[in-house]
């Protein structure tokens, strides 16, 4: 499956200070819709909460080192609100994350998640449209639709799963 056209799927991943779990996401996520949709169908970034600048921690470029990815060039950079509108999905360590998006930019609620509540709200949904002609577009369709339904109230109330530090 590749991407025909149109602009890259534009990934934002986001943990506390951008060192460790949002520099692993960005990589792992990149190597993997990259084989699956094509070079140049994804742009994935990463970024955090804390100070600008700072390299990964020496046990996340190890773990990366070991899957053949190497993050050891990463230095952690801001949350903004620039950066969290230009992102079609946004994929955060901890439900606070999301609060803190939420709270940047109200818009980005929809498309805010921890890894894994995408990964179980994409498991228990159909997948993109194959009959989109761009599945670029087809898949940022596919994302509004796993967050339709809630709500923020309900998103504060109930257990979120979350990245552990």
């Amino acid at each position: 499956m590749t991407a025909v056209g149109g602009p890259p799927l534009r990934i934002l991943t986001v943990c506390s200070h951008n060192r460790t779990r949002s520099v692993m996401m960005e990589v792992m996520v990149t190597s993997m819709l990259r084989v699956r949709l094509g070079e140049g169908s994804v742009d994935v970034r990463s970024s955090g909460f804390g100070p600008v600048g700072l390299p990964p921690i020496d046990e996340a470029v190890e773990a990366m080192r070991r899957r053949g990815l190497d993050v050891s060039s990463h230095r952690s950079s801001a949350t903004t609100r620039e950066l969290v509108e230009s992102a079609d999905v946004i994929l955060t360590a901890e439900r606070q994350h999301v609060v803190k998006i939420a709270a940047l930019s109200p818009d980005a609620f929809r498309r805010a998640m921890t890894l894994p509540e995408f990964l179980d709200a994409a498991a228990s949904s159909s997948s993109p449209s194959s009959s989109v002609s761009d599945e670029s577009d087809g898949a940022r369709s596919w994302v509004r639709s796993l967050t339709e339904q809630r709500t923020a109230s309900a998103y504060l109330r109930e257990p979120v799963p979350e990245v552990a530090d």
